[in-house]
């Protein structure tokens, strides 16, 4: 998209040789203006005209899901309304000073003990180990079998071959 500038440059290129007067010229650039500004408007009108779409909305219109408060959001929720009635004097800036550091000593509290989650991964790890301690299991007669191709090759060659590949 050109600037209205190089537009009136190109415009003016394009100027034709019968304009021979200031006066014709004049005309000639006013009405670049004129139409220049009626195609802006043009422009404003079908961007106008597009519904913008809304912030709780999807591509299809259709409402999207909030995600859950997190823990931390839920606190907040609970600790401002407790601090707000015992200190009423205290602005928003210090409660949240005070929600901080009482989120704090939550936290390290918590830390001790694993939570939901954690104790979910821990599980999962647990059922892993199970079924890769069932997995070595099934695959261990495999291993025989290829060692009982090993032990017949080694008898297919000469008694002096096999010695030296069991010290190999």
């Amino acid at each position: 998209m050109t600037t209205a500038n190089s537009a009136f440059k190109v415009h003016i290129e394009n100027m034709p040789d019968a304009l021979n007067t200031k006066k014709d010229v004049d005309e000639y650039c006013k009405q670049f203006w004129k139409e220049y500004k009626e195609k802006a408007k043009e422009k404003k009108a079908v961007k106008a005209e597009k519904p913008k779409r809304k912030k709780g909305v999807d591509k299809d219109g259709n409402p999207k899901e909030k995600r859950a408060p997190s823990a931390y959001n839920v606190f907040v929720k609970e600790k401002y309304a407790e601090i707000k009635e015992a200190n009423p004097e205290m602005d928003k800036t210090e409660i949240f000073a005070e929600i901080a550091k009482l989120w704090q000593g939550q936290k390290a509290e918590n830390a001790k003990a694993p939570s939901n989650e954690e104790k979910k991964v821990l599980e999962e790890k647990e059922e892993i180990e199970e079924i890769q301690e069932v997995e070595e299991v099934v695959e261990a007669p495999k291993k025989k079998s290829v060692r009982k191709a090993i032990v017949k090759k080694a008898k297919k060659t000469s008694p002096e071959e096999a010695q030296e590949e069991a010290s190999e």
